[in-house]
């Protein structure tokens, strides 16, 4: 893998990737990681440095382009769209899988659908990650409502214009997770409430994560 300072596009992880890494003992026992909407890998840089092995799904060739670079050989990168296709064979298995700030990006019946197929794919100890917005988010309204809780934004402001945004609520989503990976162990469900100057102004992100391990409690 290449050096941070040769690194194309972001170079540090989602800071509660890392924290789940650690938290969940990930950094001890190597295995298979599957991140979907994974940008130029960042988020996989850390699972990388300590023996895993990475898979990367995005829909941006040039993101993607960037990961390979970034990674140098390591892991496999698919191009895909995943409001349509998931290009991850039934029969691959993996010990994490993550979704950090993607699946608002998704709509509501696309984003089912990627549940369910996650679940196919995991391992039955395995982790899964995700990280959602709430509808207290600057952009929750932004734009023409196209499903409930979806919004095509109309803003610049963060760089989203034109793109979906589908905003749960923290309960919402906590039910969708049940449903399909029953109730995970040591489940965590976190808030995160920040600012961020972003085209001229202050954005307020609030977001929801949440992560836990199949099985039964």
């Amino acid at each position: 893998m290449k050096s941070i300072a040769e690194l194309r596009g972001l170079r540090f992880p989602d800071i509660f990737v890392v924290r789940m890494l650690f938290k969940e003992g990930l950094h001890r026992k190597p295995g298979r990681v599957l991140e979907l909407g994974c940008g130029n890998g960042n988020n996989l840089l850390p699972f990388a440095e300590f023996g895993w092995d990475v898979t990367g799904l995005d829909i941006s060739g040039e993101a993607l382009a960037d990961a390979r670079h970034n990674f140098d050989g390591i892991g496999s990168f698919i191009e895909c769209d995943l409001a349509a296709d998931f290009p991850v064979p039934q029969d691959e298995a993996f010990d994490a899988i993550i979704l950090p700030n993607i699946i608002y990006y998704l709509p509501r019946q696309s984003f089912l659908r990627v549940l369910r197929e996650c679940r196919r794919r995991m391992r039955p100890d395995g982790v899964f990650f995700l990280s959602a917005r709430l509808p207290e988010d600057w952009r929750c309204g932004r734009g023409k409502e196209e499903e409930p809780g979806g919004f095509r934004l109309d803003c610049r402001e963060t760089g989203e214009y034109g793109l979906l945004n589908v905003f749960y609520t923290a309960d919402e989503l906590s039910g969708l997770i049940l449903e399909h990976f029953g109730e995970l162990r040591r489940r965590q469900l976190l808030f995160l409430t920040y600012d961020n100057p972003q085209g001229g102004i202050v954005i307020r992100n609030a977001d929801v994560v949440v992560w836990g391990r199949l099985g039964e409690t």
